[in-house]
């Protein structure tokens, strides 16, 4: 049976988007590796709180044109990211040009493909989960204390899926824009419970293995 999020706050006083909640979650389970996915202003949270490990995974394209058109990351922002974070010795980046299973379901995801799927809507085809649980068992997820996802592409729910019992914490971003990024396949196992961040403005989701306890 799929189980459903169950809504439960931390309990801070609202600030602008993910930066609070995640200093929370830091401290409160006392984080010390993290592994994004989508590099951003955003990994400052982790490189300012935490010292051990942190890798930012960026999935991206090289065609610029089809970058526009779906909405999807290109290698220009990891680039420039790798410039802004190299002067951090515990900071790596990971870059993927999305292969065409994973650009075939972007297209669905966003409308823009032919096949007749609804923007928001599923994929039309499951091939790009193998593409996605491919490069993640490339990332030795379980190395790291926890996983943000917020990628540049719209596949961010399959993703969390995919971390499910291969790392103990999981933070997805724009969690309030359920359709389009693919939330709504979430199935949360047993053995995590979810909550819903309490200063994210685009909604923050936290999925927190039950075994694990806080500082």
């Amino acid at each position: 049976m799929k189980n459903q999020i169950t809504y439960k706050n931390f309990s801070r006083e609202k600030t602008i988007d993910h930066f609070q909640d995640h200093q929370d979650i830091i401290k409160q389970y006392n984080i010390n590796s993290v592994i994004e996915f989508g590099v951003g202003e955003g990994t400052n949270v982790f490189l300012k709180n935490c010292t051990g490990k942190i890798t930012s995974v960026e999935l991206l394209t090289t065609d610029y044109p089809l970058a526009e058109l779906l909405k999807i990351s290109t290698d220009e922002w990891v680039n420039y990211s790798i410039n802004e974070f190299k002067k951090y010795d515990n900071w790596n980046a990971v870059k993927y040009e999305v292969q065409s299973s994973i650009l075939d379901a972007e297209y669905d995801v966003t409308g823009k493909g032919n096949k007749g799927v609804i923007r928001g809507n599923s994929p039309s085809s499951m091939d790009y989960i193998q593409e996605l649980t491919n490069l993640i068992n490339t990332l030795n997820i379980s190395e790291y204390d926890m996983a943000f996802v917020d990628p540049g592409i719209h596949l961010r729910g399959d993703i969390v899926n995919l971390l499910f019992d291969k790392v103990n914490i999981i933070t997805a971003h724009d969690f309030n824009i359920q359709p389009i990024y693919g939330y709504n396949r979430i199935n949360i196992p047993p053995t995590y419970e979810g909550y819903s961040g309490n200063h994210s403005m685009e909604g923050l989701g936290v999925f927190i293995k039950k075994t694990i306890n806080k500082e």
